[in-house]
């Protein structure tokens, strides 16, 4: 007698948010290709250019949505972006001198919205509808698109991330 077991694995879709404004290009270039190798059916959005919002930042901020499917639980992959965070080079000391050499933030976990300040800021809204599959960029090397204003949608209130 053989008995099977059968293991259903449920997978997750998250939604990241990553960023930088030190030689951003390079930074994200190299996140990207960290979170392709955790996340192998990650697709990235196209490049945008966002003023900061903060005046303790003086550099033009470089933003790329990703979205993926997983298996690990939001700490799980909360743990696993803030190691790439460190692979890349970010410290904590250097967002208090204006640096952001790397951020990446997990907004969206399935229909839950982690992060809700992020989720609804405008070039979030706006790179959303570039992950749209004929839109989608495997690659890194598309220029970044303008940024325009698009009206924030209503979102639940959920916890945030303690890390930012």
């Amino acid at each position: 007698m053989c008995i099977f077991a059968i293991q259903y694995i449920s997978m997750s879709t998250i939604l990241l948010s990553i960023g930088s404004n030190i030689f951003a290009k390079t930074n994200i270039d190299k996140a990207k290709r960290m979170l392709t190798r955790l996340f192998p059916d990650i697709v990235f959005s196209q490049p945008i250019l966002t003023e900061p919002e903060d005046k303790k930042y003086s550099f033009l901020f470089r933003n790329v949505l990703a979205k993926a499917e997983t298996d690990m639980s939001p700490g799980e992959v909360i743990d696993k972006i803030k190691q790439t965070e460190r692979a890349v080079g970010r410290s904590p000391k250097d967002k208090y001198s204006g640096k952001v050499i790397i951020d990446i933030d997990l907004i969206q976990y399935n229909n839950n919205i982690l992060r809700p300040d992020d989720f609804e800021r405008n070039y979030v809204q706006q790179l959303l509808a570039t992950l749209q599959p004929e839109n989608v960029s495997a690659t890194t090397d598309t220029p970044p698109v303008e940024n325009t204003v698009i009206p924030a949608t209503e979102i639940p209130d959920t916890l945030d991330d303690p890390e930012d």
